[in-house]
């Protein structure tokens, strides 16, 4: 027989892989997105095939000098995403140079779960959005 535990522990670990799944790579938090949050017309998430202007158009997204995350380019951290570093820091107090380096040092679901903690709603425990100061879901 399973224990409740393992099966709490398996749910757990496929919430983290299908998270890691949605780190972009500048290092968006792809779950933090008012595109991946909303109902109508939801966003997969950059790197899941997303149809949106901006990630088809991203020169970011579409960077063949890295595998999987910006940190493994010989360029890095290149103009564009210092720029986009710049921009995210101003108007929403996130830097994606702080979550690579988090990615890189720490490791995906370690950085998973530490946004899961920072941008936890207090009241409802739904993710926030960073592109808002109110949650979606309960205000």
């Amino acid at each position: 027989m399973v224990s409740c535990v393992w099966i709490c522990a398996i749910i757990y670990w496929i919430a983290i892989e299908e998270r890691i799944r949605l780190l972009a790579s500048c290092g968006m938090d792809c779950a933090l997105c008012q595109a991946y949050q909303r109902n109508k017309n939801r966003c997969p998430g950059c790197r899941n095939g997303s149809n949106r202007k901006s990630c088809i158009n991203c020169a970011i997204n579409l960077c063949t000098k890295k595998q999987h995350y910006c940190f493994e380019c010989a360029e890095y951290p290149c103009a564009r995403l210092k720029r986009l570093d710049a921009r995210y820091k101003k108007k929403y107090g996130m830097s994606m140079l702080e979550n690579l380096c988090c990615i890189q040092q720490s490791g995906e679901q370690e950085f998973v779960h530490h946004q899961q903690e920072k941008y936890r709603c207090p009241v409802c425990g739904k993710l926030r959005s960073v592109h808002s100061e109110e949650c979606i879901y309960c205000s």
